[in-house]
């Protein structure tokens, strides 16, 4: 008999066994197929094996959160309770199909209060093909088209990710109601890095629409958690240029974004419906990793017209402000403590809020425009798969909270408390 078809057999048996992530294929009697593996077989099987371990690779991670707060809600019915509606679970599967071209895509399920827009779903995290350009020794070029990661700061890339972040809570500067616009663009990212004696250089430019369709993102534009239209992206892009000394131990970044969207009005009257909102907005970053200590600060500015197109002249323009000085100190190898300050305004011309409030009657009340945090953590990384961490936060003003949570102005508190605990896996 043909020696392809009599091994054949047993390889598929072998392969199907693989994929199910069984253990049958040792189990399996040499009596049950036709024929013993020969030296030949037992080659072409080790191939198959090695082509699947070294092109595809899968990764996963997931983290638990505990919140209680005084004054408002956070991540869910926080406010004078414990809270568990934090819940993040991602699965990424990436594929080398050639020395120049791969693929790469996760799934996200993300959980962040009971009633936001982030009630649990599974969405598409990222997805895209990368083609490599041009590969040289100290030197890349290359594009990516899907949905790919918006390149903002430090840590918007892998904000979902725990591990890769000091804190629970990011700094203010990500801004959490708005996360979904600087998340990741539809579209495509022309990519570069260079390396050099002085240091390491990388660029990226990200061109497409952003996910613009978010209830949170809608109230932090328009204050009105009962509007009932949907924003719409309009053709957006954000940059990086990064440098890197003696392999991370510097760190500089500078990031720029142009974001753009639309309202689109569901009801007749919707005093909205003629809304465009655009945000230009710039990043800088600087970081330092030793040994023990490690120095991190962020400032952002960022400029929001919001425009009524019937009269073609914006008619708010405020200048937003977020900035944060970070210390982080490893008190054992796998025990560190972060302290940071934090401090966001939406109007660095109103910074307290007084315009707004004098404006609405009171309605809309002046901490809803600013925060300063004070943040005190605790990292303990069990093994390199798990963690656990513990922080707390000294709230002034109150700009970061859901008002999908909060939905009563006249209950929202200017001084309070956040108490967080979070358990994170990786693999």
């Amino acid at each position: 008999m043909n020696r392809f078809i009599t091994l054949m057999p047993r390889n598929i048996l072998y392969f199907v066994c693989l994929l199910s992530g069984s253990v049958c294929a040792q189990e399996i009697n040499a009596e049950s197929v036709i024929g013993a593996p020969t030296q030949e077989g037992n080659k072409l099987w080790e191939g198959v094996k090695k082509t699947w371990r070294d092109d595809i690779q899968f990764h996963g991670f997931l983290s638990q959160g505990l919140f209680s707060s005084s004054g408002n809600n956070i991540y869910g019915q926080s406010k004078d309770s414990v809270s568990a509606d934090s819940t993040e679970i991602g699965l990424n599967v990436s594929y080398q199909a050639f020395n120049n071209l791969s693929f790469a895509v996760q799934g996200l399920y993300r959980r962040a209060g009971a009633n936001t827009g982030d009630a649990g779903e599974v969405t598409l995290d990222f997805g895209f093909v990368d083609l490599n350009l041009l590969n040289l020794s100290d030197g890349r070029i290359g594009v990516r088209g899907g949905r790919i990661k918006n390149p903002w700061g430090l840590y918007n890339e892998t904000r979902d990710v725990a591990f890769t972040h000091p804190t629970i809570l990011l700094p203010l500067a990500y801004f959490e109601r708005s996360r979904t616009l600087f998340l990741a663009l539809d579209g495509g990212q022309l990519y570069a890095d260079y390396n050099t004696s002085m240091g390491d250089f990388s660029f990226k430019f990200n061109y497409g629409w952003a996910n613009a369709d978010d209830k949170e993102l809608l109230t932090a534009i328009i204050n009105d958690p009962t509007a009932s239209g949907y924003l719409e992206s309009d053709p957006s892009f954000v940059t990086q240029l990064s440098y890197e000394i003696l392999g991370g131990e510097y760190v500089f970044a500078l990031s720029y974004a142009e974001l753009n969207m639309r309202y689109q009005a569901k009801n007749i009257g919707d005093p909205y419906a003629q809304l465009d909102a655009d945000i230009k907005s710039f990043i800088i970053s600087a970081q330092y990793n030793g040994e023990k200590i490690s120095f991190t600060g962020e400032y952002s500015l960022q400029w929001n017209e919001f425009t009524d197109i019937r009269f073609g002249v914006p008619d708010n323009s405020p200048v937003s402000e977020h900035w944060y000085v970070q210390a982080g100190y490893r008190l054992l190898d796998n025990l560190q403590a972060t302290l940071r300050y934090d401090s966001t305004v939406q109007d660095k011309n109103d910074r307290y809020g007084k315009g707004v409030e004098a404006a609405t009657g009171g309605m809309v009340p002046g901490h809803l425009m600013y925060a300063q945090d004070i943040v005190f953590g605790l990292r303990w990384d069990i093994t390199p798969a798990w963690m656990i961490r513990a922080e707390y936060h000294r709230m002034h003003g109150a700009t970061t909270i859901s008002l999908l949570e909060n939905p009563d102005f006249s209950k929202i508190v200017k001084n309070w408390n956040i108490y967080a605990l979070q358990v994170a896996f990786r693999f």
